[in-house]
């Protein structure tokens, strides 16, 4: 199996393993996998429909879906989702962030509370895209306070 480690981010580029089973993510005990017994403390995420992968987090304790976004320096947070959490619009700052679609306006929000699938990743910098994409985003600065991820296939394995 090759791999490739980006900002402390283990990515598997090759794996020999079978096509991955049905899993069910709970944030409190990881993941169940059919017929199988998960290790203590992994989660198993399927890749989408879409080709993404999901992963169910929080900011300010505050629910977020995020896409898991290995090309995001940064964790992104779309108007809706900074709505619920309640950070306020603001006036533009002129700050831009570089998208892959080109640039963006952006506002930062500093010390944010963040978890993922229920593991406390502390306070980390968020930017805010009032014209964002339609998903979240859980960027590089955010993954790389995980233990490890891991891309095999059709899944990622977070530990």
């Amino acid at each position: 199996m090759g791999g490739l480690t980006l900002a402390g981010v283990q990515v598997s580029l090759f794996s020999a393993t079978p096509a991955a089973t049905a899993l069910t993510a709970r944030p409190d005990s990881g993941v169940h996998i059919a017929g199988a017994a998960a290790p203590a403390g992994l989660l198993q995420i399927e890749r989408a429909d879409n080709g993404l992968f999901y992963v169910n987090g929080a900011v300010n304790d505050v629910p977020v879906r995020f896409a898991v976004d290995t090309g995001a320096t940064v964790v992104v947070l779309n108007a809706a989702d900074a709505k619920r959490i309640g950070l306020a619009a603001g006036h533009d700052s002129g700050t831009r962030i570089r998208t892959a679609a080109g640039f963006s306006r952006m506002q930062w929000q500093k010390g944010m509370k963040l978890s993922v699938e229920g593991k406390s990743l502390g306070k980390i910098d968020i930017a805010v895209m009032p014209d964002g994409p339609e998903t979240s985003l859980l960027g590089l600065n955010a993954l790389s306070r995980l233990e490890s991820i891991t891309l095999s296939s059709d899944r990622l394995t977070i530990e």
